[in-house]
């Protein structure tokens, strides 16, 4: 059985228009975090009357980040809800960006996709991603193929192929951002997430630079950089 893993991104929706032949036997899987951006919800909506198969997963990703911390580029061990088993402070909780995504997107998708019995997975993954899984188009890992069917496809042949189609663009692309949008309140990829955070409703634009603040603040109590980067020997690797 063939699934599609949809996150509303224009990768994954240029592979559902791809497939727009089987829209009325394939299933297509969103992973709701819990964070999720109210326009995501009412654009999942729209697609939930479309297609016959559309499957909802969920995760609670205010809870998991509540337990472990807010997610962040730069991880202060001591910080982190394994470090505090060892070390006592009064900073904020942080940890990887990989292991909150892992916790509130990939497993939880992974299992769902797995309990369904799934032995090909579909998405938009490219080669020309700075950020990818490991997998590549046409592994097959754990008995399911994985096919990436715009896997050399650039970002301008994407949005040319959406609008070909007369697909409806997400809102955040419109609005100048880079990627799709998962959690409005990810304070992570920060390389990437500037003009994400910018076009936040002012409210929650300051929830998410108020945590940023704060995980600044972890890093630099730290000492890790001062004390690194003031050590001669250490200049080679800067």
């Amino acid at each position: 059985m063939k699934v599609l893993q949809f996150s509303g991104g224009k990768d994954s929706l240029a592979c559902l228009y791809l497939l727009k032949a089987e829209w009325d036997t394939l299933p297509v899987v969103w992973l709701n975090t819990g964070a999720a951006y109210p326009e995501t919800i009412s654009y999942m909506e729209k697609w939930k009357n479309v297609l016959p198969n559309f499957i909802e997963i969920k995760s609670d990703q205010p809870s998991q980040i509540a337990k472990n911390g807010y997610p962040s580029d730069v991880v202060v061990v001591n910080n982190t809800s394994f470090g505090r088993q060892f070390f006592k402070s009064d900073a904020p909780l942080v940890q990887s960006y990989l292991n909150c995504c892992a916790e509130n997107v990939w497993l939880p998708l992974f299992h769902a996709i797995d309990a369904m019995g799934a032995t090909e997975i579909v998405r938009g993954q490219r080669r020309s991603d700075a950020r990818q899984s490991s997998i590549r188009h046409g592994d097959v890992v754990n008995g399911k193929k994985h096919n990436f069917p715009i896997y050399d496809w650039s970002d301008e042949k994407v949005f040319s192929y959406l609008k070909a189609v007369g697909a409806e663009i997400p809102e955040g692309y419109r609005n100048g951002e880079k990627t799709g949008r998962d959690c409005w309140d990810c304070t992570a990829y920060l390389d990437e997430n500037a003009q994400r955070i910018k076009n936040l409703p002012e409210v929650k634009k300051q929830v998410v630079l108020k945590r940023i603040s704060e995980i600044r603040k972890t890093i630099a109590a730290s000492h890790i950089i001062q004390d690194y980067g003031d050590e001669p020997e250490w200049k080679g690797y800067h």
